[in-house]
C-alpha cells in the first residue's frame, strides 16, 4: 500500500536513547550575561521550526522465545533549516541522532546477552516462564523554534526483577549555533534557582515524601549536574526521576519555573518566548505554562481505568474510552486561546487519532470534531483497510509523527471516513480550536 510521508521522513535511520547516558556536569559561570528584567518575554521575531519524530519498535528473539523489546528514535527536520538560518542546529541534531544510535546499539547488544543468561539461570532453577527485557524510548519536543530546540527524552527499562524503571532527561540546543546548552547557560544563579525549585516542589506536592525535609536533595542534584531540565517556550521545567527525591511509587516529580514569575533567574538571551507556540507533554508529568494574554495554567494528561483524563489547575475532565500511547500537545495562540491536541490509540485502532480539548477556562472541555485527524505522518493511504485487521498495542512497527510547532501552519493526516483514504493536510488552528485545512496533498 502507498504511504503518505513527508520527504525527510524517508531518510530516517533508527537509534535508541538507551540507558546509562552521561549527565551534564555543573560548571559555574564566572561572568554571567545580563538576566531578564522585562515584565513580558514575548518576542515576535522567534519563528517555529518544523521537525518530525520517528519511533522504530524492535523485538529480539530466538527459538526459545522473546528476549528484548526495544525502540529507536530519530528527530529530523521536515522544513528548511537554511530558510530559518539554523543550519548549525540541523547538524547538531544529526550528531545527536548518531550519538544516541551508537549508544543504543551497544546497550541493546548488552541487554540481549544479559537476557539470554537470565533466562538460562531461571530455567535451571525451575522457572517455566520468562518475561522479555525492555528498553523502550521516546522523545517529546518541548520547544522547536529559532531560539532553541528542547527534547524531553523518556525511557522505560526492564532487566528482570520486581519492576522496571522509567525516567526522563532533557537535551537543549541553541538553534543558531547548534551548541548544547548547560543549565548554567540559562540560569546562572544555581543556588537561588535551587531555592525556587524546592519551594515550588513543596507547594505543588504537599503530601509527597520529600515535603518533610524541603526536598534538600535538589541542592545535591544541582551541584552534581544531575538534574533533568527542558527549556520550554515560557519557562524551564525540572524533572526528578523515581528514587531521586521520592519513592518509586510516587513516580516522576516535575515543576516549571516561568520566565514571567522569576525573570531574575534567567539569562536574557534564553528567556524570550514566541508569541504563539506548541509544546509536547509527556503523559503523567504536569507542566506549567503561560500564554499570550498573561494567563498561566498547570496542565496534566493521564489515563485512568475508564479512559483519558485532562487536569487543568486541579479541575478534571474524564473522557471515557480506552486510549493508549498518548502524545499530547499544548497549543497556545497569539490571541491567548489554548487547546490540547491529544493523539492516542483507541481499542482496535491501527493509527493514533487526535482528540482536542479546550483549556481556555477553569474547566477542560471536549471539542466536537466533524473530521478525524492524526499527527501520524506514515498512515497507509487505505487506512480503513488496515484497521479491519487484528491490531495489537505492542505490535512491532514504525511510527512517524509530525511535530506541531506553529499553530498557524502544521501538518496532519486526515482520516476520511467517507472514502477510507488518508490525506496529508496543511492546517492551522481554526476559530473553534479544530484543524482548519488549508491544503490537501494531491489537490490543486
Amino acid at each position: 500500500m502507498k504511504k503518505l510521508r513527508m520527504t525527510a521522513l524517508t531518510a530516517m535511520a533508527a537509534f535508541s536513547l538507551g540507558a546509562g547516558l552521561p549527565v551534564q556536569y555543573f560548571t559555574p559561570v564566572v561572568a554571567p550575561a545580563a538576566v531578564c528584567q522585562a515584565a513580558s518575554h514575548i518576542d515576535e521575531s522567534i519563528r517555529p521550526i518544523q521537525l518530525a519524530v520517528s519511533n522504530h519498535r524492535m523485538m529480539d528473539a530466538d527459538e526459545q522465545g522473546e528476549l528484548l523489546r526495544s525502540s529507536e528514535i530519530m528527530v529530523v527536520f521536515t522544513g528548511s533549516a537554511v530558510a530559518e538560518g539554523v543550519e548549525e542546529l540541523q547538524k547538531a541534531l544529526w550528531a545527536y541522532n548518531k550519538e544516541t544510535a551508537e549508544q543504543g546499539l551497544k546497550f541493546r547488544e548488552k541487554l540481549v546477552a544479559q537476557a539470554k543468561q537470565d533466562r538460562a539461570e531461571r530455567k535451571a532453577a525451575g522457572a517455566t516462564s520468562f518475561s522479555a527485557y525492555e528498553d523502550v524510548n521516546d522523545v517529546f519536543i518541548r520547544r522547536a523554534d529559532t531560539l532553541a530546540v528542547s527534547l524531553l527524552e523518556w525511557s522505560f527499562n526492564y532487566e528482570g526483577g520486581v519492576h522496571g524503571m522509567s525516567g526522563v532527561r532533557g537535551r537543549n540546543f541553541d538553534s543558531k549555533t547548534g551548541r548544547e546548552l548547560m543549565l548554567s547557560d540559562v540560569c546562572p544563579d544555581l543556588p537561588k534557582l535551587a531555592e525556587v525549585i524546592r519551594a515550588q516542589l513543596c507547594r505543588e506536592y504537599p503530601d509527597a515524601s520529600f515535603a518533610a525535609n524541603g526536598a534538600e536533595n535538589v541542592n545535591l542534584l544541582m551541584g552534581a549536574g544531575n538534574i533533568a531540565w527542558t527549556l520550554d517556550p515560557t519557562g524551564v521545567s525540572f524533572y526528578f526521576n523515581p528514587y531521586l527525591i521520592g519513592s518509586y511509587s510516587e513516580g516522576i516529580f516535575a515543576t516549571t519555573v516561568l520566565f514571567d514569575e522569576h525573570p531574575e533567574l534567567f539569562i536574557e538571551t534564553y528567556c524570550r518566548a514566541p508569541k504563539s507556540y506548541c509544546m509536547e507533554l509527556r503523559p503523567y508529568i504536569p507542566t506549567r505554562a503561560s500564554f499570550a494574554n498573561g494567563d498561566s495554567a498547570l496542565v496534566k494528561v493521564t489515563t485512568t481505568d475508564g479512559g483519558l483524563r485532562i487536569v487543568l489547575d486541579g479541575a478534571i475532565l474524564d473522557d471515557w474510552g480506552e486510549t493508549y500511547d498518548l502524545r499530547p500537545v499544548l497549543v497556545s495562540l497569539a490571541d491567548g486561546r489554548r487547546y490540547l491536541y491529544v493523539d492516542g490509540l483507541g481499542a482496535g485502532d491501527a493509527w493514533e487519532r487526535t482528540t482536542i480539548y479546550d483549556v481556555n477556562g477553569n474547566q477542560p472541555v471536549l471539542v466536537p470534531m466533524q473530521q478525524q485527524f492524526t499527527r501520524r505522518a506514515d498512515v497507509d493511504e487505505d487506512f480503513a483497510e488496515a484497521e479491519r485487521g487484528p491490531i495489537m498495542i505492542d505490535e512491532k512497527r514504525d511510527k512517524a509523527f509530525s511535530v506541531m510547532a506553529n499553530p498557524e501552519d502544521f501538518y496532519m493526516t486526515r482520516l476520511n471516513e467517507a472514502t477510507g483514504k488518508a490525506e496529508l493536510c496543511q492546517c492551522r488552528v481554526g476559530a473553534d480550536g479544530t484543524p482548519e485545512v488549508l491544503w490537501v496533498q494531491g489537490e490543486s
